[in-house]
């Protein structure tokens, strides 16, 4: 297996090459989803739109994982699956599988020690590290570049400063001001990102679970936003806001059933304040709404897992009529 840095593997993909099998590893997330999209894109481009997209989250079992590496797919010329911080015993395992319709990527949440490193003949190990100081100001001038813009080092450094050195924030932030300029001006300057009122700190999945739950829709679009833009991954997402909504429906129920608010922690094993946190959010609803969002998140993770469209839209248009 090819040891690439992360910009080799940009080229090489750029250049019309695809590995059978990529690792991505480190702590940067959002550039490591960066290159997902850009080895789907150029796979899609190959085979002119026609691939059979799959993402599994944590908790899938291996033998699934199996299955969705071994069998050919059906209909689509060649198939994607990308697998979120498996163990990598388990990686061990997958690499093994021999299948010439087949692009897995395995994304890791932690750098490779050199005694963890993997041996495969058919695809790279990619660092995906944080990048800092000249690298990172770099780094996001060709961001600013690619959307039209000049982004001068004084700049860089004030955002810098002001959002510290999270890549997916920073680039959130150069969209953003990209996005206020428009057409009439080309430089980003400091006034630009003092006007755009540049955030000093990242989203969480709570505060999306949380804007969910009390259907504060815009709210919960914006923390998406970010959210994807820092490179979570959208089944993760999704399973949050389903084990949040599980809990609801089991508050809602025990609640129903004359439980008395106080002795609900206790009960459901969970921190007085979530407890809490529960009583007020299931006011929002009744069982059948309840019960019907638990469907849509059912359906939404099966389409996530199976690529049926844009992740960013499916769980918009989710949020939309939740």
């Amino acid at each position: 297996m090819a040891v690439m840095t992360y910009n080799q593997a940009k080229q090489a993909l750029a250049r019309g090459k695809i590995p059978a099998f990529l690792v991505l590893h480190g702590e940067d997330r959002f550039r490591a989803r960066e290159l997902i999209k850009d080895l789907r894109s150029y796979l899609e481009a190959r085979n002119n739109s026609e691939i059979e997209y799959l993402e599994w989250d944590e908790e899938a079992g291996e033998a699934d994982i199996f299955e969705s590496l071994e069998i050919l797919p059906l209909g689509a010329a060649e198939r994607m699956v990308v697998v979120n911080n498996p163990d990598i015993a388990a990686v061990k395992s997958y690499l093994k599988v021999s299948n010439p319709r087949l692009v897995a990527v395995f994304l890791l949440e932690k750098k490779l020690k050199k005694k963890e490193m993997i041996d495969v003949e058919y695809g790279w190990v990619v660092e995906c590290m944080p990048l800092k100081g000249r690298n990172l100001v770099r780094w996001m001038q060709e961001e600013a570049a690619a959307g039209g813009k000049e982004l001068p080092t004084a700049a860089a450094e004030y955002l810098r400063f002001t959002c510290g050195d999270n890549s997916a924030l920073l680039s959130h932030e150069i969209e953003k001001a990209s996005l206020y300029l428009g057409g009439k001006q080309r430089k980003i300057t400091v006034d630009v990102f003092k006007k755009v009122g540049s955030r000093t700190a990242g989203r969480t999945l709570f505060e999306l679970v949380d804007a969910v739950a009390e259907r504060r829709r815009n709210a919960a679009f914006e923390v998406l936003q970010e959210l994807l833009a820092q490179g979570k991954p959208p089944v993760l997402l999704v399973s949050m806001v389903s084990r949040h909504f599980i809990q609801m429906l089991e508050a809602f129920w025990l609640l129903k059933e004359g439980l008395p608010p106080r002795e609900l922690a206790g009960v459901m094993g969970v921190h007085p304040f979530v407890a809490k946190k529960l009583m007020k959010q299931v006011r929002y609803y009744n069982l059948s709404e309840l019960e019907k969002i638990l469907e849509e998140l059912l359906e939404l993770d099966l389409s996530l897992k199976m690529g049926k469209g844009s992740p960013e839209l499916l769980i918009a248009s989710f949020l939309g009529s939740a």
